[in-house]
């Protein structure tokens, strides 16, 4: 069996990678009498993380199409595409930015990018999953085209938000079902148990300061701190300055602080938390930092960490998988719906 799974990973974040890692994990299993096969387009192939026989990387159609010099290399990967898809026996789709229309560092609406490869999926009559999808939807026409997208009569959906599943089911999307993240699935038992343990120290959902840290006694700890740009406050001198002052709090009660980055994305600097990281490192004394996606994972999954002060969403849920006790930070709806969840 040959599954073709259009994935978001080619920007080195450890949350695409370890959802494309246990999205296969998963597959394996639920189709392991099929022997499976995976063909990942992605725009980054020289460089995965994840590394397995049964895993081939092709490159997305079309890529940087208005560079004139990636006309021959565009001409060669549709082709490619054609015959993947043509062989394929399931196409998977999965993502956030797979369906969003308002991230600032991209200016186009992927959304008719997804249309356009739509038409190819049922021109073959391909049956198309749709694994664990989060939709980003902003703009009133946007709408229209989601339901263009996910109206194919073959199609599998899955979505792990209230919201995604919210946004569909108000379109007439039919049988549209909501699961766990596939990063929960990382250590790979039963997802109850994993949701019901009671690994957090505190959650907050609005206004994190130093007042959610003064009664917490963990002396002579490592404290891991897994935090977003732009989340604290929007301007970027103040958060500078709260983080600091967060820090320096710590280490007087004799703590140790180190950055746990996430991602190291060159194309959304925005999102790029090592580089943010490393600024605010500067400024400080002490401090150490995740210098790439291998080793904070490895922090996670080795159980390294004492404490985790973990604002991004995968940090709460390596946390939670690995029994690492954590104090969650929400920024969004989804952050919130997570910690909701988790006891």
């Amino acid at each position: 069996m040959l599954i073709s799974i259009f994935a978001s990973v080619w920007a080195q974040n450890l949350w695409d990678e370890l959802i494309l890692k246990n999205e296969i994990k998963i597959l394996k299993e639920k189709y392991k009498s099929k022997n499976p096969r995976f063909v990942v387009f992605s725009y980054d192939c020289k460089n995965p993380f994840l590394k397995d026989e049964k895993v081939e990387y092709k490159e997305y159609f079309p890529i940087w199409i208005k560079n004139p010099l990636n006309i021959f290399k565009n001409i060669k990967n549709f082709f490619i595409f054609l015959l993947t898809i043509i062989k394929s026996d399931l196409i998977v789709i999965w993502g956030w930015w797979l369906f969003f229309d308002n991230e600032v560092w991209n200016k186009k609406n992927p959304l008719d990018l997804w249309i356009f490869r739509m038409k190819f999926f049922k021109f073959f009559l391909k049956r198309i999953y749709f694994f664990r999808v989060w939709l980003s939807i902003k703009r009133e026409n946007s709408f229209k085209k989601i339901q263009k997208i996910f109206s194919w009569k073959k199609d599998i959906i899955e979505v792990r938000d209230n919201y995604s599943l919210k946004v569909l089911q108000d379109l007439g999307i039919e049988k549209v079902g909501k699961k766990y993240d596939p990063v929960f699935f990382d250590n790979w038992w039963n997802i109850e148990d994993i949701i019901n343990k009671k690994i957090s120290i505190k959650k907050i959902f609005k206004d994190f300061s130093l007042k959610n840290l003064k009664w917490i006694d963990f002396e002579n700890k490592k404290i891991w701190i897994a935090f977003r740009s732009g989340y604290l406050t929007k301007d970027p001198e103040l958060e500078i300055l709260m983080i600091k002052e967060i820090i320096e709090f710590i280490q007087k009660k004799w703590w140790q602080v180190i950055f746990l980055p996430h991602s190291f994305s060159k194309q959304d600097i925005l999102s790029n938390d090592y580089k943010w990281m490393k600024l605010i490192s500067s400024k400080l004394k002490n401090i150490e930092i995740a210098w790439s996606m291998q080793e904070t994972y490895d922090f996670y999954r080795n159980k390294k960490l004492d404490i985790v002060l973990a604002q991004r969403l995968h940090s709460i849920i390596l946390s939670q998988v690995y029994e690492i006790p954590f104090i969650g930070i929400s920024y969004s709806k989804k952050t919130s719906e997570i910690l909701n969840e988790l006891k």
